[in-house]
């Protein structure tokens, strides 16, 4: 979970780049957004002309009493509303098609970079923060393109008409009314001042609730199994009040736009009545004109509060923005070389030499790593919690590059191939089987493109699933749901290896890929993996040693290093860790252990493991 700690309040100057970033989104319309910007014009242009009508009509009613002149102004009067609807009407639909574009482009290409990034970018972000950038800070941006954005430009459109329209009427009276606009300014900067930093805190508290809530859920059964709801809930609380305290500081500015809004309005209307009154007693301005002024000035008011009251929208999005932003600055750390190779169809040799790796650096966890897996081998590999196993499979398939040495692919280093081509024909079956919500022959599918309906079936057959997937409602059709709940562990495990098959892999890893099942199902499965391994280079990670017994070559890791190596009979003869570990497992088997010691032979060394 993320602390406030961990991320720095997102700085002005990033903040600032993150505005013109996220404008330059709304440009991939431009002349959309040209469009938009002329009808809010004329709208907001036509709206204020009614003023000047309703200045011109005080002006007959007073004077002439022309009640023609009267009619046809209430006649331009309606006119000028309906083209205001109209233009407006428009003006906002353009925006809208103009946001909703730009929030699509974003999306595409945030999760899109996602996919490009290497393992080592998600090792160090909780998924909960993660998740937080990708929907609220999404949310701020969408909160501001949904209204306040459009309302901000026809405001501002607004402000600057109106101030134009003043001015034709007094130049001294459009000076004395915008006179309390840039003190309402300062008292806006001093407040933002304060509610800004808070935004940036409140995305922050929100990714750590977010990771709470995520990981409670996720674990609900251990934590009613281990009564800890009030615990979780207290948690939940704790955090949830820091997220409310943050909001509270950060929307301090929106409690006052308004009171200070239409102060501002009323200060400028009396002035601007004091000045009238003189200019009309001297006979420099009709009263027509000292109304309409008074109107201009109470229409000042409204975008004003607008603008200002939209503010929280823009800080909230600019900071959403900016995180958002920096993982789409993110780059990753495994890159194909420039003119790297595309991989051909291998044979499945693959050479360790001498290979140095560490996931931080200056702390290696892999250590002058090598060995020889000829083309058809089965590789296993074990030793104790954290010694390295995953971390094999994991430089092989590129997930991270090595400090140092060289991993070869029939002679072919992969420092020098495409990730993909590589990725291409290894074949993954993990601990925890991952299906998609789709129907199960799409799940078959995942693992080529290309891939026939015959062809998954037929793989189905093969790994002992087609029998029970035929059962399901729809049969292949059937849509899994939650990552396959509608199935049992052993199930979700056969279609992933079916997948598996489906990918025609020339090499193969095995991640633990028994170990959550019962003694039943493990025996089917072993028999749909041995199918799968036919003919493929494959590397078994397992704690349970008789997953890997018949295995060809057996690697023994501990603290990163490879520490025996040799068949399951060779690796008993040595007494080493490996004899230890198979003795500690096998503990109380004694028919069994006794076969595999007969087997191998009197010891030729001694060690901690002679009995």
């Amino acid at each position: 979970m993320t602390s406030a700690a961990a991320l720095p309040v997102i700085k002005k100057k990033a903040k600032k780049g993150a505005l013109h970033r996220l404008l330059r989104y709304l440009m991939l319309k431009k002349i959309r957004f040209l469009i938009a910007i002329i009808f809010l014009l004329i709208g907001t242009t036509a709206f204020l002309l009614i003023t000047f009508l309703l200045g011109d009509v005080f002006n007959i009613l007073t004077e002439t009493k022309d009640w023609n002149a009267v009619s046809y102004d209430a006649m331009k009067m309606g006119l000028l509303s309906i083209i205001t609807f109209i233009c407006l009407y428009a003006g906002f639909r353009f925006i809208t098609d103009v946001t909703q574009y730009a929030l699509f482009r974003l999306r595409q290409e945030i999760f899109e970079h996602m996919q490009t990034l290497s393992l080592r970018f998600f090792d160090k972000q909780p998924i909960g923060e993660l998740m937080s950038r990708v929907t609220n800070d999404m949310d701020t941006i969408n909160n501001l393109f949904q209204a306040p954005f459009g309302l901000t430009i026809q405001s501002a459109i607004m402000l600057i008409v109106t101030f134009i329209m003043l001015f034709s009427l007094s130049p001294l009276l459009a000076g004395v009314a915008i006179v309390v606009i840039p003190v309402l300014a300062v008292f806006v900067a001093i407040l933002s001042h304060v509610s800004t930093p808070s935004f940036s805190m409140l995305q922050i508290r929100l990714g750590d609730l977010n990771g709470v809530m995520e990981e409670t859920l996720e674990g609900q059964r251990t934590v009613i199994a281990d009564r800890h709801q009030d615990i979780s809930s207290e948690t939940e609380a704790s955090i949830s009040e820091d997220v409310a305290k943050a909001g509270s500081k950060a929307h301090i500015l929106a409690l006052f736009i308004t009171p200070l809004c239409l102060m501002a309005s009323f200060i400028s209307i009396a002035i601007v009545a004091v000045f009238g009154v003189k200019m009309l007693s001297t006979g420099d301005i009709t009263i027509g004109a000292v109304s309409s002024a008074i109107s201009f000035c109470l229409l000042f008011a409204m975008p004003l509060i607008f603008i200002f009251f939209n503010y929280n929208f823009w800080i909230s999005a600019i900071v959403g923005a900016s995180r958002i932003f920096e993982i789409l600055d993110s780059k990753p750390d495994v890159k194909d070389k420039e003119g790297a190779k595309e991989l051909p169809p291998v044979s499945g040799h693959i050479i360790f030499k001498n290979v140095n790796f560490s996931y931080v650096p200056g702390r290696k966890v892999m250590k002058d790593a090598t060995f020889e897996a000829k083309p058809g081998m089965k590789i296993g590999l074990c030793g104790p919690t954290g010694a390295g196993k995953s971390t094999i499979v994991n430089i092989l398939t590129r997930y991270y590059d090595i400090d140092s040495g060289e991993i070869l692919v029939d002679n072919v280093n992969i420092a020098d191939i495409t990730q993909d081509s590589l990725r291409q024909q290894i074949g993954v079956v993990l601990q925890e089987p991952i299906l998609f919500t789709d129907t199960v022959m799409n799940n078959l599918k995942y693992s080529r493109d290309g891939a026939t309906e015959d062809e998954c079936m037929a793989a189905a057959k093969a790994s002992d699933c087609d029998e029970f997937v035929r059962r399901l409602p729809k049969g292949y059709n059937t849509v899994l749901v939650d990552g396959g709940a509608n199935l049992s562990q052993g199930q979700r495990q056969l279609l992933t290896i079916a997948r598996a098959m489906i990918a025609k892999p020339r090499m193969l890893i095995l991640d633990e890929a028994t170990s959550n099942v019962d003694t039943r199902t493990e025996k089917v499965i072993q028999g749909a993996l041995r199918k799968l391994q036919e003919g493929v280079t494959s590397f078994s990670i397992a704690h349970r040693l008789s997953t890997i017994k018949d295995s060809d070559k057996i690697l023994v890791v501990d603290a990163g290093e490879i520490v025996e190596q040799g068949n399951h009979e060779e690796l008993m003869k040595m007494r080493g860790l490996y004899y230890n570990l198979y003795m500690s497992q096998y503990k109380g088997k004694i028919s069994e252990v006794m076969e595999d010691i007969i087997a191998a032979g009197p010891s030729k060394t001694t060690g901690s493991g002679t009995t």
